[in-house]
């Protein structure tokens, strides 16, 4: 793992402001430990499974977590997900019913599961500049996807110019097998580069954000309404990048055991 040593200090643009997300995916023989960490989220899934199957599945909110039910999203994904096949997660649920950024990450993680390495996913959005952010992922210091986006619409970015990422599913098919991952990863951070400037302060509970209902588990109608705001902003535009630490214990050999400080879940 000594392939992670340089990266535990590697930020994209260092110094220019937007919004830097990283994702760890440390494969062993039998579980896949995963882990996020953005302006906003800080999570964490471990999958435990026999080559083919879910055996068990550790999840949790660490440190940090925009809403106040964000954290019992992870007794939904172990409960829905264990027992699942590896190729078929994305097949249980749809992603509404979960926490937006455990689902992923579970399922981020499954896909490399029979890795014998670990992959870290570092992206970046630039704050808008007359309405329009340039976006980045690197895939283990290397660049691997750069496009220029105005809200979702693609307006630079080769052959997926054009194209609008809230309308993504339906032309996921026709992006190369061996790129889906990056886009998606991509999707992700442009979706949610919007919290930056959001006044969370003003908004008590999820309930107030209409536009969203219905978009994951906190937003579900149910229980928006007891969703009170909790987020706790970070920036990562001056120092060092997400998950930094994290990443500099796994490369130094350091035991990881999935847990998660402050809300989690097992099954």
């Amino acid at each position: 793992m000594s392939g992670l040593k340089d990266l535990a200090g590697f930020t994209v643009r260092q110094g220019e402001l937007g919004l830097r997300r990283s994702q760890l995916i440390v494969p062993r023989p039998d579980r896949v430990d995963a882990a996020v960490e953005d302006d906003i989220h800080h999570f964490r899934v471990t999958l435990h499974h026999d080559g083919a199957v879910v055996s068990r599945i550790e999840a949790g909110a660490v440190e940090r977590w925009p809403w106040s039910t964000c954290p019992a999203a992870a007794d939904h994904l172990a409960q829905r997900l264990t027992g699942a096949s590896l190729e078929a997660l994305a097949a249980v649920d749809p992603p509404q019913a979960h926490c937006t950024h455990m689902h992923e990450l579970a399922l981020l993680a499954a896909s490399h599961a029979g890795d014998a390495a670990p992959t870290l996913y570092t992206s970046f959005i630039a704050d808008p500049v007359d309405g329009t952010q340039e976006a980045e992922v690197w895939v283990n210091g290397e660049l691997a996807l750069a496009l220029t986006v105005r809200g979702s619409l693609i307006v630079a970015g080769g052959a997926l110019t054009g194209r609008d990422f809230r309308q993504y599913r339906q032309w996921e098919g026709e992006v190369p097998t061996d790129q889906r991952r990056v886009v998606k990863v991509m999707r992700r951070v442009v979706q949610i580069t919007g919290g930056r400037p959001f006044n969370y302060a003003a908004t008590p509970s999820a309930d107030y954000v209409v536009q969203s209902t219905g978009a994951c588990f906190t937003f579900q109608p149910e229980r928006a309404a007891t969703s009170l705001v909790t987020v706790e902003k970070r920036e990562f535009s001056f120092g060092p990048p997400p998950l930094a630490s994290l990443i500099a214990e796994v490369a130094d050999g350091a035991g990881w055991d999935g847990s998660a400080s402050g809300a989690s879940a097992g099954a």
